[in-house]
């Protein structure tokens, strides 16, 4: 690697500097957060009810994950600094009109110009790391991505909640969406230090196959994201949502059908593809992608219930309700700091142990919250639950990403870390339309905390899903455990 000096003109230097793809990193799930934290506000500004604030939290992620794969593919074509710039430019653009928003249209157009910017910026970051490092320093920025990308679900609630608490009602939620440009401008000024990387055989880019991979997963989104508004025991009391819902959820499978008959002939004629099949062919990628979306399904869907439970349910503010997390913030943090280690100790079974410890933190967690406690005692106890909730989701999170990333090249690291986000934010949106609207659903039959604990107990049932997955990386089909060489990027 060529010596650079620090000087923004002169791009060159002999340790690449890569904290701004951190800070993109922790944005991408921030921004997520902050409009979870931000509902109330919304809701009291705007007027809306929760199925339309449910939209808002939706449009982000139904436009970013509908862009992820494209956009990687650009980066690697193009300059990955470059589709970076522009991402996070956009993002400071689009937290402006989020923040001036006057009405929910235009907020929730705000938001999905927002998912947008953040699929520029995305795939890029784990393709730089792989195209900028190598050795033990690829292997601790990868591990430092999964836990960045937890911080971010975490700490945009306690952020995000701190914020809000700073401001009236009506401004509040407003001064949330404004901290998400600030970090943009942040990561922005940073890439003045950030080497410019990209493939040096990219693979061709395939139009159709991009059109139809963002169309699939937009319309997959926004029928998950329609569910929630559909009341499973009058489901015909607003027709017009559940035929849209349906139609969408219809479209998603006929999108998915045409995807893989796409890929088949395009591999046939050996043209260039959207989605490779030597790359999804790879155990270690589908099943680390499906255990991204599993992972981000419970935490989206608990930070958002979290959220609704303590702000709704109990009154509390936005701070109380954030400063709750701090344990389960720390807690994730001290655990995901040694899972890299452990990874490489154990390998794939530091998985399954914090899929285990998750799901005794949240058993613990769904006792409680059927306990007849006050809402302050709940408050306390709550921290001992978070304390092995938060420790096995960073268990679970630490080495995840780095399991799909040593499987692949570098000359597809744009795809694969697009795929990686898009898992992340498939299962967010899977979250919110089923673990979230499960929660508001028991909310109308029974009481709040009675509704909350079943719905952690659900998640039981998902975090053992999670453990099943990766027991399969335990017992790798042959070619999992085959890291790729390092190709000159």
């Amino acid at each position: 690697m060529e010596a650079m000096s620090l000087s923004p003109g002169d791009r060159q230097h002999a340790r690449p500097r890569i904290w701004p793809l951190f800070l993109a990193t922790f944005l991408s799930t921030y921004t997520f957060a902050v409009a979870n934290i931000s509902v109330p506000g919304v809701q009291a500004s705007l007027g809306v009810n929760g199925s339309q604030t449910a939209l808002m939290i939706g449009a982000y992620t139904v436009s970013f994950a509908a862009g992820l794969i494209i956009c990687g593919r650009l980066g690697d074509r193009y300059g990955r600094r470059r589709l970076f710039r522009i991402g996070t430019a956009s993002m400071i653009v689009t937290s402006l009109i989020t923040a001036a928003a006057p009405n929910l249209g235009l907020l929730i157009l705000g938001r999905l110009l927002q998912g947008v910017s953040a699929a520029i910026t995305t795939p890029q970051i784990l393709a730089s790391v792989q195209a900028m490092l190598t050795g033990p320093a690829r292997s601790r920025a990868i591990g430092m991505y999964s836990i960045v990308a937890g911080v971010g679900t975490i700490g945009g609630q306690i952020l995000g909640g701190l914020i809000n608490s700073l401001f009236p009602v009506e401004y509040g939620w407003r001064a949330a969406m404004l901290s998400i440009g600030l970090i943009a401008a942040i990561a922005l000024v940073g890439t003045l230090w950030l080497r410019d990387t990209r493939s040096p055989n990219p693979e061709g880019l395939d139009v159709t196959g991009s059109i139809v991979v963002a169309l699939t997963l937009f319309v997959l989104i926004t029928g998950l994201t329609n569910a929630s508004s559909v009341d499973p025991t009058h489901p015909w009391s607003e027709p017009l949502t559940l035929v849209s819902t349906l139609a969408l959820l219809v479209l998603a499978v006929g999108g998915t059908f045409l995807l893989w008959q796409h890929i088949r002939g395009r591999a046939l004629a050996q043209k260039p593809s959207v989605l490779p099949l030597h790359v999804i062919r790879e155990p270690g990628v589908r099943i680390g992608v499906t255990l991204a979306a599993v992972f981000f399904c419970m935490l989206g869907g608990f930070m958002y219930n979290f959220a609704v439970l303590t702000q709704q349910g109990f009154g509390w503010s936005p701070l109380k309700g954030g400063i709750a997390l701090l344990a389960l913030a720390g807690s994730f943090v001290l655990a995901s700091s040694f899972a890299t280690r452990l990874h490489d100790l154990w390998g794939p079974k530091v998985l399954v142990i914090g899929a285990g410890v998750q799901s005794i933190g949240l058993a613990a967690l769904a006792v409680l919250a059927f306990s007849p406690t006050s809402n302050d005692t709940f408050l306390w106890l709550f921290q001992i639950c978070a304390l092995f909730t938060g420790g096995g989701q960073g268990l679970m999170m630490g080495p995840l990403v780095s399991v799909v990333m040593n499987t692949v090249p570098t000359r597809v690291a744009g795809l694969t870390g697009g795929l990686v986000a898009t898992g992340q934010q498939a299962g967010m949106g899977l979250g919110v339309a089923t673990l979230s609207s499960f929660f508001t659903f028991a909310s109308d039959h029974v009481p709040v905390r009675t509704a909350f604990g079943l719905t952690v107990t659900l998640t039981i049932a998902v975090s053992c899903l999670f453990g099943l997955l990766a027991m399969q990386l335990v017992r790798p089909v042959p070619g999992t455990a085959a890291g790729a060489a390092a190709e000159p990027a």
